[in-house]
C-alpha cells in the first residue's frame, strides 16, 4: 500500500471537473450522485490474451480460468434439475420459466485477485451486473492509492468477461477528503453508491440485489436456487416485515486447506421490492437511521425489536438501505452450508498487515507485532499454514479436522476445483508465514 499524497494526485488527476469531493455543507440526500462513471463496456474479443495486472503466484491460475471464455452448463433451464435443485434448499419449485435476474454490488480495495477470481469463477454468468465501489481513503480516512481507475489494467481484468459474457462491470468512485464519516459510517456511505448503481444498470422491483464483501461469496447452487425456487423472502408483495436472506457461509483463513469451525453471515439477498431505492417508498414509513441517516435501521425499526417504533397496525415495514443488508439483525438462514468467506487471501503478509491497520477495527501495531497477536483470525491462519494442529486447539476459531476433505463436492468453491491451485496457494501461504516469522 503506497501512502504517497504526490501519487495519489496524480491518480486523481484524469477525473472529470463533474466529479466533485463530497461535501457535507450540502443537503445528504444530493450527495450519494457525486460519483464518477468510466466506460461501462465490458465486452472484449473472445480471442484477447489473458490479463494478469498485478497478480502474482498461484493467483493467475485463478485468473487465466476466469478469463478462459466458455459455456455456461446450468443456463437452460430444466425443470427435473431445477426442482431437485429447489428441494435441496427445502424450497418448492412451481414452474417458473424465467430466473429472478441478479444485481452484484460489493466495495473493492486492497482485494487480492484470490477472491475476485474465485467469486467470478463461482457466479459465472449469473449475474445481470457487477457493481463495485472504490474510496481513495480507508475506513480510518487513511489515504490510499486508487487501483482499479478507468486507464488501469486491473480494472480491464475486472471487465475481461471474467463474470461472464454479458454481465456488465462498473467502477464508481468515492472520493471524500471530509473527516465525517469515518469507520462503519464511512463504509456504509460508500455502499450506497452500489444501489444507485443498480437502479441506472435497470434493477426493477422482483429482481435480486446481492450485496457482499469481495471476499464473501453465496455457492453457485444456492443463488441458481434463489433465481428459480418460490422463496418467501421474496414473496412479500410491498410488505417487507423480513425481506433479507443471509448466507451460512464456510470460513477459510489464508487459503483452501485452512477451514475453520466459524461461520459468517455474510453476504445477504434482498429482492428489489424491498431495496430503498428501488421500491416504492410511498407505501413504506419514515424511519431512523444510525450515523446521522446514513447507516442501517435504529432500533424499534427491525425484526429483533419487534417493530416498536412502528404503530400497530402497520402492514407495510421499512426499506432496506444498502447498510441493513450488513447490519440489520434478521436474515433468515435457508442452508448451512450456502456461502464461502475467503478471509486473508491476501498476495504477502505485508499486505495483511496494513489491512488490520488501516481499516476497520485497526490495530495500530499491526506492522510491528507478531501477526498471531494481531487477532484470532490468524492464529488459525498461522497453525494451518505451519502444521500447529496441537496449538490450534486452543484457538478461538479452532480448524476443521480433514479441512476440504471433510466436505462433500458440493460444498467445495469451483475455483478449488481448478488443477494446482489448491496444492499451490498452501505452499504460497506457508512461505509467507515462514518468512515473515524470521522477522519477529
Amino acid at each position: 500500500m503506497h501512502h504517497n499524497k504526490q501519487g495519489v494526485r496524480r491518480r486523481l488527476i484524469w477525473l472529470p471537473l463533474a466529479l466533485l469531493l463530497i461535501s457535507y455543507h450540502v443537503h445528504l440526500s444530493h450527495v450519494a450522485s457525486h460519483y464518477f462513471s468510466p466506460r461501462n463496456d465490458n465486452q472484449y474479443p473472445a480471442n484477447q490474451s489473458i490479463l494478469f495486472a498485478d497478480a502474482e503466484g498461484s493467483a493467475k491460475l485463478l485468473l487465466r480460468a476466469a478469463q478462459t471464455p466458455r459455456h455456461i452448463l446450468d443456463e437452460p433451464l430444466d425443470e427435473q434439475i431445477e426442482a431437485e435443485r429447489c428441494k435441496r434448499y427445502n424450497l418448492n419449485y412451481t414452474g417458473r420459466q424465467i430466473r429472478r435476474r441478479v444485481f452484484y454490488g460489493s466495495l473493492i480495495a486492497d482485494d487480492s485477485w484470490h477472491p475476485i477470481s474465485i467469486s467470478a469463477l463461482e457466479n459465472y454468468g449469473i449475474f445481470h451486473s457487477a457493481s463495485f465501489v472504490e474510496s481513495n481513503r480507508t475506513q480510518m480516512l487513511y489515504e490510499r492509492e486508487l487501483r482499479f481507475d478507468p486507464f488501469s489494467e486491473r480494472l480491464k481484468v475486472l471487465k475481461s468477461g471474467m463474470f461472464g459474457p454479458s454481465t456488465r462491470v462498473t467502477v464508481d468512485y468515492y472520493v471524500n477528503e471530509n473527516k465525517w464519516p469515518r469507520d462503519l459510517g464511512r463504509e456504509h456511505h460508500q455502499r450506497s453508491l452500489i444501489i444507485k448503481r443498480w437502479k441506472d444498470n435497470g434493477m426493477a422491483i422482483d429482481d435480486i440485489g446481492y450485496l457482499a464483501d469481495v471476499d464473501e461469496i453465496f455457492t453457485r447452487d444456492f443463488i441458481r436456487a434463489m433465481q428459480i425456487c418460490e422463496v418467501r423472502q421474496f414473496q412479500h408483495h410491498g410488505n417487507c416485515k423480513n425481506p433479507k436472506i443471509s448466507a451460512g457461509a464456510l470460513v477459510f483463513e489464508g487459503a483452501p486447506g485452512c477451514l475453520t469451525q466459524r461461520q459468517c453471515l455474510h453476504p445477504a439477498l434482498i429482492i428489489g421490492e424491498c431495496i430503498e431505492g428501488i421500491a416504492n417508498s410511498s407505501m413504506h414509513p419514515s424511519v431512523d437511521r444510525a450515523w446521522e441517516g446514513l447507516g442501517w435501521l435504529a432500533n424499534g425499526y427491525t425484526p429483533n425489536t419487534q417493530f416498536s417504533a412502528l404503530p400497530k397496525n402497520t402492514t407495510h415495514y421499512p426499506l432496506y438501505n444498502a447498510a441493513d443488508f450488513r447490519r440489520s439483525i434478521g436474515g433468515a438462514i435457508l442452508y448451512r452450508k450456502s456461502g464461502y468467506h475467503l478471509h486473508n487471501f491476501f498476495p504477502n503478509i505485508d499486505v495483511m498487515r496494513n489491512k488490520y491497520k488501516t481499516y476497520g477495527h485497526p490495530v495500530k501495531q499491526a506492522e510491528e507485532i507478531p501477526l498471531g497477536d494481531i487477532h484470532d483470525d490468524l492464529k488459525s491462519m498461522i497453525h494451518c499454514g505451519l502444521n500447529r494442529t496441537a496449538a490450534d486447539s486452543k484457538s478461538q476459531s479452532a480448524l476443521v479436522e480433514g479441512g476440504l476433505k471433510s466436505l462433500d463436492k458440493g460444498s467445495i468453491p469451483v475455483a478449488f476445483e481448478i488443477p494446482g491451485y489448491v496444492e499451490a496457494r498452501m505452499k504460497e501461504l506457508r512461505d509467507m508465514l515462514q518468512l515473515d516469522k524470521k522477522k519477529f
